[in-house]
């Protein structure tokens, strides 16, 4: 494979150049979790070397391709992010390729078009967001406070809030306080939070494993598999699944599962495409678990319905980068 696209790669031909970069892009996606190999690298070098000469069309079509991509380089999402807005704004909203100096740049240096797209990130640090907070109008400012994701120190929140309609600062405010006290939970020893015994393993009629199978088959769904689990009484196997599709570590999950309030369990449930008749169920047999009457299953529900997937994606994405953080910081 490698030898016929070098060839291709010299072609000195737009139109060549223009299927090159098609068909590698492909190539690409296909090894979208496989970052580190050599053919994934060669891949890369390609996609970096024809780049330049790409038409404007075809370099936006190559970027909404790759935005999700893991495995594109660093060197040509920074490329595309510095492009054109209409090719830049994928990569800018979506790319985990970009490096944190890369969006730096991009913050202190482009237009607002650039600005409002890095506000949209599921995770912005806090560094990045002072800069847009700095140089953003109010719509950036406005986008970036209602993004769960987005760190920002409370009392700089507070201040963009106010400019905000009320009903919906009021709603963002519950959220985000609601959401730092659950980050913070999550460093706290499990004396200190507010939650029920552990959940203990039970009978069920198909193991986690061969429910992810099925999954992974287009046999059934994640869905269906908590729903049916929770009717089982079984929320542990749930959790290992939950686990497994939000990439949250289990102990972790099972915490949240287990909390008297219902913020976590609500947001990886919503991150992980759980509707609202399965989550009722789990909140069905949250309740019977931690002894709770169940009308505080309906609280709960409401809860859920706060969050909308974007939110609970970018919540648990800035869960994960927090636990990633403080894991770094324990083993220095």
């Amino acid at each position: 494979m490698s030898d016929s696209l070098l060839k291709l790669a010299r072609d000195s031909s737009s139109e060549k150049k223009h299927e090159l970069a098609e068909h590698v892009t492909g190539l690409l996606v296909a090894r979208a979790d496989d970052p580190g190999s050599e053919e994934t690298h060669l891949l890369n070098n390609m996609l970096e070397g024809v780049y330049d000469s790409l038409a404007h069309d075809a370099k936006r079509k190559m970027s909404e391709r790759l935005a999700d991509v893991p495995s594109m380089s660093s060197k040509l999402a920074a490329a595309m992010a510095s492009d054109d807005l209409p090719v830049a704004q994928a990569v800018l909203e979506r790319s985990k390729s970009l490096r944190e100096e890369d969006l730096r740049k991009i913050a202190e240096t482009k237009d607002q078009g650039y600005l409002l797209a890095l506000a949209k990130r599921d995770h912005v640090s806090n560094d990045i967001s002072n800069i847009l907070i700095k140089r953003g109008s109010r719509d950036v400012k406005h986008t970036l406070a209602a993004n769960l994701g987005a760190e920002i120190t409370m009392p700089v929140f507070e201040s963009l809030v106010k400019d905000m309609p009320k009903q919906l600062g009021d709603r963002i405010r519950h959220l985000r306080k609601s959401n730092e006290e659950l980050l913070e939970d999550l460093f706290r020893d499990d004396g200190e939070v507010a939650a029920g015994a552990e959940l203990v393993k039970k009978q069920s009629k198909i193991s986690p494993k061969a429910w992810l199978m099925g999954i992974r088959l287009g046999k059934t769904t994640l869905n269906k598999a908590v729903y049916q689990l929770a009717q089982e009484h079984n929320l542990l196997d749930a959790v290992a699944l939950l686990s497994f599709f939000s990439g949250l570590d289990m102990k972790y999950v099972h915490n949240l599962m287990v909390r008297f309030d219902s913020t976590g369990i609500a947001t990886v449930c919503r991150a992980t495409g759980i509707g609202a008749m399965e989550f009722q169920a789990v909140c069905k047999e949250r309740c019977k678990h931690l002894k709770f009457p169940e009308s505080t299953g309906s609280k709960w529900l409401t809860n859920y319905h706060m969050l909308d997937d974007t939110d609970a994606r970018r919540l648990l994405a800035l869960m994960k980068i927090r636990l990633k953080a403080a894991k770094h910081e324990k083993a220095a």
